[in-house]
Formats: structure tokens, sequence, C-alpha cells
């Protein structure tokens, strides 16, 4: 790129006073049409080359005009002006920048530059955004050598103005110079630029907010695969790839539908900004839906775009590797130097592949055993051999053929259930077998969630992606492969004897989504045709069926339910029904939730999982006293811990005095750091007053605040001792939220008249893409200014609502909109023999923990446990409480009030957020 003068040498607008005015009305004229035929949905990519036609019409007057203006001396060197890039190949988005080369035989004679600037200035004036070179024919093809960004500009080359032969010879030198003698080493070069790219704008096509140009699936993977057909076979339109074999006329109509959805996305993306804007944010995702004619049905309108959006993608990406791969020279064809491996397969050159790619038309399990052979021999499937079977994929007659083969059915459950790690992309032969179209070819049930999205920034993933993620996730679970992140699972694994039912029902486990929403019961029921048709004994079937029906339990009540109380645990082992049930169900669950989403599976999440499944174990294998003898056997146990310590009888009153419920709830040597704690709070003078409960010090002592270590390492515990009042826990809530500091479980306890409450903390994640590595742990500073502000409170220095105010407001213009999350109030009376249970499910946002802490106080009632979730942007709170008389909340009078109360605050708070 060569920089231009601040002023022109050849300034057309003092030869032509209106010509940036007539520019610039030009410009506004065709953008308007162009954004009218967005409006009316016009084809979108009809609409940018119209567009791209305008501007041809545009920069060919003003070289003209630039050029007799020049005044040419006699002899001098030819000139074109050629458009590269996407103007090159007739495509210009609303507001996208404008490519052009001026190409001529001496880049160093002035006359090239003056007419560039002649051409370029009034065009800068009329608000196009214009990338311009000035180069030599030579200079070009030397570049092209080395860079491939020149290269690829070679295969857009459109003569626009000028002299029309400097331009052929260009394109002769570059096909003959540049392309043919190195095509491999241009092949290498166009992989690794769009590896490089994908890496930038991210690698996965299923990403929450898409890149539509620069993205895998995008419209630059889409110019890969033309440009890699052009270079091999000079393929310039839908007949050339064809008729060269690059594409059968199917993948054709399919690449073309895709060209079509994205630039009509990327059309209104520019609409809407009001500038170049390629990244398909949630925001535009919700209402271009309804702009391209989606209707909110049983799926969500936005649900069925994106899943339109990520199918065209996944053509699109599929299509720019596969024709990567095409357009490299055949090898000669030495079969003689292969090795038969007496299957219908054979290694050569490093790779499985089939010995005739034609006999899959009437052997359809043929592609199987290239995936068996892949897994035995270590090697990856050769990929013309690869290429052939995505092809015959697709045909239904075949799909149809390949599903009544019994071989077929026996080889597809041996390689989904393999633990080996293939040689193959992230090491997924089930990742192989879907990307190919052969896992929805046997199981076509599964075809409705590809590309299938959930419309929140939870779930990462589309549907189907996850369940590969999953099913691989199980697999290195059984391989051992991530037996330091999660050593109970890999574990339980390993002793599991039979791992077919429980690979079948991760692959299976998302069919509850086929029709929309997520009903599990649903998706359990589909499962057992499909678990028949794959072979699976009854009894079988039953558990796969079972799996996927009680998939999210678990989870739920590791993180819902107070798994301490041994009639609860009672309850679930009764649900559960035998041991290996409970291992099969824990495996999956763990195989699901870490494949959510990258932080989904926390070390407090994988806690909470753990401990449930050994509390469920030893009640299934009868080892579960009751809760008054179990809590005996732990007061024994903490106690022989007290000998020889000072204050010995106070360590032991507090044990006693605490309810069953505490000491159920936490291990030995938290209670026994709790109960120096409780020690060290109380004056010398009152330690003998055992057995009654000793009281705090005086005012200045009234407040005790000690942080311990959290299960996790994100996790800090955080002890509050202080005298118990009404609202105690708003006011505790309103400190940690003014300090940036969350909270993820809460025990709440009284001593007489203390409060004696319990917190699991971290640091708030706040802002898009914060993640639990990215958050510092809490230090002691923190929580020294914790302290200072809940003192304050309680003193009456300040007030709730004072501390919340301090939070810094995320200006509007800052904040990035996100899916709706709807409040849902659900207070239950059967999850708990001696509470209510109120669950809260509604927006993350700051204050959230407070007013729903303040409305339980307001409504006459108190907290015994508390369990926060969070998934995304959404919050899964759980409280455990009681009315003042230290029972159930029976009244549906006051049931019902209770839930419209907590639902009006929280949207009340969520408008307030919004404002």
């Amino acid at each position: 790129m060569r920089e231009l003068q601040p002023q022109p040498t050849l300034d057309l607008g003092r030869l032509a006073p209106g010509l940036s005015a007539c520019c610039g009305d030009y410009v506004r004229v065709h953008r308007r049409a162009f954004a009218d035929a967005v409006r009316r949905g016009e084809p979108g990519v009809v609409s940018a080359q119209r567009f791209s036609s305008a501007l041809d019409g545009l920069l060919g007057a003003l070289f003209c005009a630039a050029e007799a203006a020049s005044r040419p001396a006699r002899g001098q060197g030819r000139l074109a002006l050629v458009a590269v890039g996407g103007y090159g190949r007739g495509l210009v988005g609303l507001h996208s920048d404008v490519d052009v080369l001026f190409l001529c035989d001496d880049p160093e004679d002035q006359r090239p530059r003056s007419i560039a600037e002649g051409l370029l200035y009034p065009l800068w004036d009329a608000g196009l955004e214009v990338g311009h070179v000035v180069r030599g024919v030579d200079e070009t093809l030397t570049l092209a050598r080395d860079d491939i960004r020149t290269a690829t500009t070679l295969l857009d080359l459109r003569h626009l103005a000028g002299d029309a032969e400097i331009t052929r010879e260009l394109e002769r030198a570059a096909r003959r110079q540049v392309l043919e003698p190195h095509l491999v080493t241009f092949l290498d070069a166009l992989r690794e630029d769009t590896e490089r790219r994908h890496e930038r704008f991210g690698d996965s096509l299923y990403l929450l907010e898409p890149e539509v140009k620069q993205g895998r699936g995008g419209l630059r993977d889409l110019d890969v695969a033309e440009w890699a057909a052009r270079a091999r076979w000079n393929a310039r339109r839908s007949g050339d790839y064809v008729r060269t074999g690059a594409l059968l006329a199917r993948e054709v109509e399919e690449l073309e539908a895709a060209r079509e959805l994205l630039w009509r996305v990327r059309n209104v993306l520019h609409l809407r900004a009001g500038r170049q804007q390629d990244r398909l944010t949630f925001a535009d995702q919700e209402e271009i839906a309804v702009e391209l004619g989606f209707v909110d049905g049983v799926v969500l309108a936005v649900e069925q775009f994106m899943q339109a959006y990520y199918r065209h993608a996944r053509i699109v990406a599929q299509t720019a590797e596969r024709m990567l791969e095409r357009a490299r020279p055949a090898r000669p064809k030495a079969y003689s130097t292969a090795r038969d491996l007496g299957d219908g397969t054979a290694l050569f050159d490093g790779h499985v592949t089939l010995l005739a790619s034609e006999r899959l038309a009437e052997d359809p399990a043929l592609a199987f055993r290239l995936y068996r052979q892949v897994l035995k021999r270590d090697e990856p499937p050769y990929p013309f051999a690869r290429d052939a079977i995505a092809r015959i994929a697709a045909d239904e007659a075949w799909r149809e053929r390949l599903r009544g083969s019994e071989e077929a059915t026996q080889l597809f459950v041996q390689l989904l259930t393999s633990v080996k790690r293939a040689p193959l992309r992230r090491g997924s032969v089930v990742g192989e077998l879907h990307e190919l179209g052969l896992t929805t070819a046997m199981i076509p049930e599964l075809d409705p969630l590809t590309g299938r999205t959930t419309h929140d920034v939870y779930h990462v993933y589309t549907v189907d992606v996850h369940v590969v993620r999953s099913v691989d996730r199980l697999r290195e679970l059984f391989a051992g492969e991530v037996a330091s992140a999660q050593g109970l699972a890999s574990r339980l694994a390993a002793e599991a004897p039979r791992r077919t039912p429980l690979f079948v029902a991760t692959l299976l486990h998302a069919l509850g989504k086929v029709h929309g929403g997520d009903r599990p019961e649903r998706g359990a029921q589909l499962s057992r045709p499909i678990a028949e048709r794959l072979g699976l004994s009854a009894v079988d079937v039953e558990h796969v069926a079972w799996l996927i029906q009680e998939q999210r339990s678990l989870y739920h009540w590791a993180t819902r339910r107070d798994t301490s109380d041994p009639a609860t645990l009672a309850e679930l082992a009764d649900r559960v029904g035998s041991q290996e049930r409970l291992r099969d169900l824990y495996l999956l669950s763990v195989a699901t939730l870490s494949t959510t989403n990258p932080t989904a599976m926390s070390a407090w999440k994988a806690r909470m999982l753990e401990d449930l499944f050994f509390g469920l174990t030893a009640t299934l294998e009868g080892e579960r006293a009751s809760a008054a003898s179990r809590a005996g056997q732990l007061r024994r146990e903490v106690r022989v811990g007290f000998v020889g310590d000072a204050g010995q009888d106070v360590l032991e009153a507090f044990v006693d005095a605490m309810p069953d419920r505490y000491v159920l709830a936490n291990p030995v040597d938290v209670i026994r750091r709790h109960a120096r704690i409780w020690r060290d709070a109380i004056s010398p003078s009152e330690r003998i007053s055992y057995p009654s409960m000793p009281v705090l010090l005086d005012h200045e002592r009234s407040l005790v605040v000690r942080m311990g270590p959290g299960p996790s390492d994100e996790l800090a515990e955080l002890v509050v001792l202080t005298d118990d009042r009404p609202g105690l826990l708003s006011d505790v809530t309103a400190a940690f939220a003014s300090n940036g500091l969350a909270i993820v479980d809460a025990q709440i306890y009284t001593l007489e008249r203390y409060a004696f409450d319990v917190f699991l903390i971290r640091r708030e994640q706040r802002g898009p893409g914060r993640r639990d590595l990215d958050v510092a742990p809490v230090d002691g500073a923190l929580v020294e200014r914790f302290q200072e502000d809940l003192r304050a409170c309680l003193v009456g220095e300040v007030t709730a609502d004072m501390l919340l105010a301090r939070i810094a407001s995320t200006p509007t213009w800052m904040r990035r909109r996100s899916p709706a999350v709807a409040t849902e109030v659900v207070v239950d009376n059967a999850a708990s023999p001696r509470f209510t249970v109120v669950d809260v499910f509604t927006r993350d946002r700051v204050g959230v923990l407070h007013t729903i802490a303040r409305t339980l106080h307001d409504e006459g009632l108190t907290i015994a446990l508390s369990k926060v979730n969070t998934e995304g942007d959404r919050v899964a709170d759980v409280f455990y409480v009681q009315d003042a008389s230290g029972g159930k909340l029976r009244d549906a009078g006051r049931l019902a009030a209770l839930r419209a109360n907590l639902r009006d605050r929280l949207e009340e708070l969520h408008g307030e957020d919004e404002g």
C-alpha cells in the first residue's frame, strides 16, 4: 500500500467543483436503494451484487475522468483499475470496504499515483471506505509467492477500467507462475491462514454470537472453498464446480443456499448498525429472526433462526475443509503398494482408505469398517475416502440401507463405546461420525437437533455439538484421561462392568428437545425404540430410558436440596433404587454438565455432586443411621479433637448447642474450627457458663467475622457471629454485594439470641467473558472492608440501600444485551419434612439475593439454609424457611402472597437495572 499525499496532485474536485457532492448523492441513492431492498426482504446476494454494479459505474467514470485529466505523455505505460477482494467477486455489503488495485507497468511512475489520487479523494468524500494499492505485474506476482493474502487477490481479479490487456496478463501469469507450479504450497498456506483466522474469530461454528464474515462457517470460509476450486480447476461458476467434479449438484445447491442466508444476515446487520458490523449479537438474533420471517411456536423464533444459521454455516465450513483436500492433485493410484486389510479397506501412505469407494453403495457397513480400522491401526482416514463417505451419507436411500444392516449397527455401537482416543479432530470418533452425517444416518431422530440452540448464555454449544462433547467426555472418563480433574468419576467409570447403556443414554440424552422445549420424560420415550434398534436387551433399554428421564436429578438435588438431611437422602435413595443406577446417573451427570460450557462444572458444583453421591451410596448400602444417631456419632468424633484445648468446656458446649442439621452438614474439621471461633469470641469470665450458652463481649466485639478455606480454590468460608435480629440476612447480603462478593451457600443458625451464620463466598464475576479462573480469590483486605460495612449497617450508620447504592452501575451503552430470563418462584412444602422450600429463578444481577432475603423477612420468615447457583445469566437460588412458630408456611393465602411478592420485587429490581 502506497500512502497518498494529504493534497492530491490531481484534484478532480477543483476541475469539477460539484463532483464530490455528485458522488455523495450517487452513493447515498444506491445505499438507500440497497437498504430498502434489505427491508423488503429481497435476496441478499442479489442486493450485494446490485450495489457492486452501481459502484462499478461510479469508479469506472471517475477513472476515465482522472485518466483524461492526467494528460498522459506519449509512450507512457499501461494502467488498469482492477477490483479485488469481495468487490472483485462482485459482492459488496451495505457498509463494506471496497478494495481496488491500480495495476501498471511502472509503479514508480507519478502518473498512476496521480490518477489514483484523483479517483480516491471523491470516493472518500462520498463516504466510501476504499482500500487501494498501486503495483506492477512482476511485483504482484513476487508478493503472491510468499503472501497468501496477495495470492488470493489474484483469484478475485475483475477488470473495471483502463487497459484490459495488462489485467489479462496478470491473470495468465498468476496461473502459470504461481498457482499451477505451487498449487500444494498455496493450499497449505490457505489452510494455515484459515486456521489462524478461526483462532482469532472463534474456532467453533457454534459461538453464542458468531462472526458472519470471518468466523468459522462464515463468508470468508465460503471464499476459501472458492479460492481452492479456482486455483485447482479455474472454476468460477456453479456449472464449473459440477463439471470438474469439485462439487456435486446437490452440494452446489446447499452452498448457494448458505451463501444467500449469510448475505441476508450480513445485510441486515449493516443496516441495523449503520456501519460495517458482522457479529451476530444476542440483540441482533432476536430481531433478525423476526425480520427473516421466523415465528415463535413450539420452538422460539430466535432458536429456529439460529438453527438455520448454524446448519448453513456448518455446510460452508465443511465445504471449505473438503475443498482444500479435493483441490489437491491426486497421488498416483499405486494400490499395488497398499496393504489390503481384508475388509474392503487398506493402509496407504500412513492413512486408512477404501480399496474401492464405489463399493460403499452396495456395502454401507464399509463406512464403519473404515473407522474401525482407523481406531485399530491408530491411523487417520485418507481424505478422499472420508470425502466419499460424506458424499454418499447424504443419500436417503443409502442411509436406509445402512440402518438395515446388522453389521453396520454392531459396528456403530462398537465405535460409540470405544474408549480409545482416535487420530481425528479432538480425538473423537463420535465427532467424526457426526461430521460425516453417519450418526444421523443411523439415528435420524437426532437430525432435528443439528444446529439447535438454547437461547441463553449458559449453553454455549448447539444441542448436537453438546451431545458429541458429552460422549467424548464420557470416553475420557473411561480412558482415565481426566482423572486429575474428575477423580471420582474416572474411578467409577473404571469399575463400571457395562458401558454400552451409559454411552447410548449419553448419545440420546437430548432427545427431549426434539420437538421444542426440554422434556426428559419425552426423551425417555423416544429412546426406547432407538435403543432396541441398536440391539440392546430389554433391561438395558429400560436403563437407558431411566437415565435419560433422570439426567438432571442429581444436579438439581445437589444444588437445590438439603442433602445433609437423612430423610431427604432416604427419599432420593428410594428414587434411585440401586448402586448401579446411581453410578451411571452420576457419570451421565458429570459428562453432560461438564460440557455445557467451559466453566459449568465449577469445583463447588463438583464437590456438591460428590457429597450427594457418597451420601446416597451410604444410604443405599444401609450405612445411614437416623439423623439423631448420626449427629450423636459426629459430635463424639468432634469432641476427640478438643482434648487438651483451652476452653474445652466451651468448645464442647458449642457442639452440643448447635442443631443436628449443622452437625450433619459440615465436616468434622470445619465444626472444630467453628467451635474455636465461638470460643475466641467470648470473654474469659463467661467461659465457665457451660451448660448454658456464653454471650459475646461488649459492643466493640458484638460483630465477629472470620475467614477460612473453602471447599475449592475459588471459594472462601466466612463465619459471621453477631446479635441476632430480624432482617439480619438482608443486611449481610447488602454488605457482600457492595464489596463485590457473591454468596454460593449459606447456613443460618441461632444460638439463643445470637446468629452464627456460615457463608461460602467468591468474588463476583461480572462482565462478558469472565470465567472462574479469571477471578482472584477472596483476600483478607476484602473481608475487612465487608466487616466494616456490615458493622456500620448493624449500628445504624448506613442502611442496606445505601450500601447497594455504592455499587457502580454499568452505563446502559456499555451493557451487552443477552437473552431474557423469566422470573419464576416455586414454593414447595413436600421437599423437606421441616421447612418450606422456596426456589427462585431469575436474571443474575446486583442485589438479587438482598431483595429475596428482605422479602422473606418482610413476610415473617426465617431462613435456615440457602443454596445459591448461577447458570450463565440465570440464578437458581433455594431457601429453606420457617414461619415465626418454627414450622412450615402452610396457609394457602400466605403462600400465594409470598410467590407474588417475590416475583414483583424481582421484576421491579430488573426494571431498575434496565433503566
